[in-house]
């Protein structure tokens, strides 16, 4: 390839553009869905003791075109809270959560396209955070049994 052609000069600006639309896009999921949102209230470098779940899904927002995270989530359900955080090549601009139950305002069943899954609403999020059922479920089981116990 010539280094003065058309060539190198495409090749010289694409990776940069690439990684650029790339966080482009990371950005917009973030502010669209609402994560940015949460991060704000909720975002936190500590991790939390409790059962991981790795590489699952999760969709933020209501309607039928919420902000879809599949295969990606990093998700721990424990005795403090509700842990969420990204793989780290959807990163930028989706810092870890940490979300405390008693900021969780409810968590109930809701079917979409005919699937179980699990929503979750926090408290001062107009959103909610759908998860499918087997991480759903045991989002339920912590929080109703904390529920119970503060009660």
């Amino acid at each position: 390839m010539n280094p003065n052609g058309q060539g190198f000069v495409f090749l010289q600006w694409f990776i940069p553009l690439l990684l650029l639309a790339w966080v482009g896009l990371l950005a917009s999921r973030s502010f669209l869905g609402g994560w940015n949102q949460l991060a704000r209230r909720f975002g936190t470098s500590a991790a939390i003791e409790g059962e991981k779940f790795r590489f699952t899904s999760l969709s933020v927002g209501s309607g039928y075109f919420p902000v879809k995270y599949r295969n990606c989530m990093f998700v721990t359900v424990g005795q403090s809270g509700l842990a969420l955080s990204v793989n780290i090549l959807f990163r930028v601009f989706h810092s870890p959560l940490m979300i405390p139950w008693s900021d969780i305002e409810t968590v109930q069943p809701e079917k979409v396209w005919l699937a179980p899954h699990i929503a979750v609403y926090v408290r001062g999020f107009d959103k909610r955070l759908l998860f499918r059922w087997n991480v759903g479920m045991k989002i339920s089981d912590y929080f109703y049994a904390q529920a119970k116990a503060s009660a």
